[in-house]
C-alpha cells in the first residue's frame, strides 16, 4: 500500500458494533467505549508488527509515517486516517476485518492468532457479548450467511468517514462494506491520494460523492457506480450538502500489483482491458 502522505487525528471514533442497545448507554460511558476500541485496535496492530519482526523505526521508514505516530496508534492514543490505516494493514499483512471491533472485545484479553485475527481468551470466550446475546435466537446456519443490520461491526475514522462491515464471516481476498461520508468528509486529509493493491468497486446509494482517480475527477450520484485499479492514486470527498452512503467492495488487496495489459493505461486508470 502506498500513500502520498499520511495524516493522524486524535478525536475520531474507532468503531464498535451497531447495536441498538448502545443508544441507551450513558453519555459518560461512551468515551470509555471509544478508548477501549482505540486501545484494542492499537494492540492488534502492535501484535501484528511484532509477529512480522518489524521495529517501529523500520515500519516508519517503509510507510513514511513518523515513528512517534505509529507508537501513538499502537497505544490507542490517536486514530489513523483512512490512508494510514490501509498502509498499516497492507505492510503488516493483516486483514481489515481483524480491526472491526465488537462491543464484547476486551483489549486485555485478546490474543491475535497466526493470521493476524485476534482470538478471545478463554475468559472472553465464556463471557457473552451484547451481540452474541442478541444473536442467540438465530441458528448457526443463519449466522454463517446472514448479517443483520443491528449486528454490523464498524470503524469510525477521520472527518466522519464510517465503514460498516457487511460480511457475516471474514472473506479471503474481499472486503465488502457500506461506507458513509458526511458533508465535508473525505478519505484523506489535505487532498492526499491513496493507493493500494487490488480493485475497488462502489455503488452510490445516497448523496453525491466526488472522486479523483489519477488526474481525472468525477461526481457520482445515486445509482452511479465505479470500478478501477486501486494502484492508481485516488481519493474521495463529499462536497455536497447531503451525506453520502455507498456500498463498497475491495477485491484482492493482498495480491501484488496486477500486470498491465497492452491497452490498459495504469496512470490514467482507464482502458478496454482491465488488469486480471
Amino acid at each position: 500500500m502506498e500513500t502520498v502522505h499520511s495524516d493522524m487525528i486524535t478525536d475520531a471514533k474507532l468503531g464498535a458494533t451497531r447495536d441498538p442497545a448502545v443508544e441507551d448507554t450513558p453519555a459518560e460511558v461512551v468515551p470509555d467505549l471509544r478508548t477501549k476500541a482505540h486501545e484494542l485496535i492499537g494492540s492488534r496492530l502492535r501484535e501484528a508488527r511484532l509477529r512480522s519482526g518489524l521495529g517501529v523505526r523500520e515500519l516508519s521508514r517503509q510507510l513514511e509515517i513518523s515513528a512517534s505516530s505509529i507508537s501513538q496508534i499502537e497505544l490507542g492514543r490517536v486514530v489513523p486516517s483512512v490512508s494510514t490505516l490501509y498502509a498499516l494493514t497492507n505492510a503488516l499483512n493483516i486483514s481489515m476485518d481483524s480491526l472491526f471491533v465488537d462491543e464484547g472485545d476486551d483489549v486485555s484479553e485478546t490474543e491475535p492468532d497466526q493470521e493476524g485475527t485476534p482470538e478471545p481468551s478463554a475468559a472472553t470466550a465464556s463471557r457473552p457479548s451484547p451481540v452474541a446475546s442478541a444473536a442467540s435466537a438465530t441458528t448457526a446456519h443463519e449466522r454463517s450467511f446472514v448479517l443483520r443490520n443491528h449486528a454490523r461491526r464498524a470503524i469510525d475514522l477521520e472527518r466522519g468517514v464510517r465503514w460498516e462491515l457487511l460480511t457475516p464471516v471474514p472473506e479471503h481476498g474481499a472486503e465488502f462494506l457500506e461506507v458513509h461520508y458526511p458533508v465535508g468528509g473525505e478519505s484523506s486529509a489535505n487532498g492526499e491520494a491513496i493507493r493500494h493493491n487490488g480493485r475497488d468497486y462502489c455503488l452510490i446509494l445516497e448523496g453525491s460523492l466526488s472522486v479523483q482517480i489519477g488526474f481525472e475527477e468525477y461526481v457520482l450520484s445515486p445509482g452511479d457506480s465505479l470500478a478501477f485499479d486501486a494502484t492508481v492514486p485516488h481519493r474521495f470527498w463529499n462536497a455536497g450538502d447531503v451525506a453520502v452512503r455507498a456500498v463498497w467492495f475491495v477485491l484482492d488487496r493482498w495480491l501484488p500489483h496486477a500486470p498491465s495489459g497492452n491497452d490498459w493505461d495504469r496512470e490514467a486508470g482507464r482502458g478496454t482491458t482491465a488488469p486480471e
